[in-house]
């Protein structure tokens, strides 16, 4: 059954693959027959048509630094919250937090964008960036808080009687035990960011100077239009990627999210 479902979900990259070798004429009245050639010219002219090293470069700057702002900021909370759940103000703002995880993003989009505009951050790197952590952070919370709570306590309070201050103890002994689970926020979140679509299409728009791929490759297709034969090559590079970081990385995932399965 495994086998069977995995092939149903690689058929359409492979259908993907199989016809970013043809021309549109082809890809629409030969879908499922191989290609004549293994010619690369299409990849070139995507290349060179969809400006990919500049596309590179912002996709590239979103994820590194959307990633950064979540592992700075979400540790900090997910741990502050957990050593301090007994108070119920505490309680209420770690719900707050993760509140986000179970409220539909389309339900608050519009709003969304509004805020942006009304703070000139619309259409803007600075802006995309911005709701992207914010958007990143309640599950990275939520995965990070329950991983914080299999930490012995004893640990900080060995710490404190070492003379150590609350600082010197989250740098130097809980954050290193983070690891494991921060580096499977780090992959997921990597992830989503490279291939985000709705996100930078919503608040970006048609920008070109700070779209990401996805969205540049999406606003390939109209109503009017489709333009087969260099979406997907640009889809197959896009996707190469986070494909080839998923696969190094998929180890660190499974490890993240067992580490903090068991308590002892």
């Amino acid at each position: 059954i495994t086998l069977i479902v995995s092939i149903l979900w690689l058929l359409p990259l492979l259908l993907i693959l199989n016809n970013s070798f043809k021309s549109d004429s082809d890809i629409l009245n030969h879908f499922l027959e191989f290609p004549k050639t293994l010619d690369l010219q299409y990849y070139a002219d995507t290349w060179t048509k969809f400006n990919f090293p500049h596309l590179i470069i912002n996709t590239l700057l979103y994820t590194v630094v959307s990633v950064i702002g979540v592992i700075i900021f979400a540790p900090m909370a997910a741990y502050y919250l957990e050593r301090h759940k007994k108070q119920r103000h505490i309680r209420i703002c770690f719900g707050l937090i993760i509140l986000p995880i179970m409220v539909p993003f389309q339900s608050y989009m519009i709003t969304l964008t509004r805020i942006l505009g009304k703070t000139h951050l619309s259409n803007t790197k600075t802006g995309y960036i911005i709701v992207t952590v914010g958007l990143l952070m309640p599950l990275a919370v939520y995965m990070i808080h329950g991983f914080v709570n299999t930490i012995p306590i004893e640990l900080e309070e060995s710490a404190y009687i070492d003379g150590a201050g609350k600082l010197q103890t989250y740098f130097v002994i809980i954050l290193p035990l983070l690891v494991p689970i921060l580096t499977t926020v780090v992959v997921l979140d990597a992830l989503s960011t490279w291939n985000d679509v709705i996100v930078n299409q919503l608040l970006i728009g048609s920008n070109q100077e700070a779209v990401n791929m996805q969205n540049a490759l999406y606003m390939q297709f109209s109503a009017q239009s489709s333009d087969w034969s260099h979406a997907l090559p640009g889809t197959v590079m896009s996707m190469l990627p986070s494909l080839i970081f998923f696969i190094f990385m998929q180890k660190y995932i499974v490890s993240g999210v067992t580490a903090g399965a068991v308590k002892g």
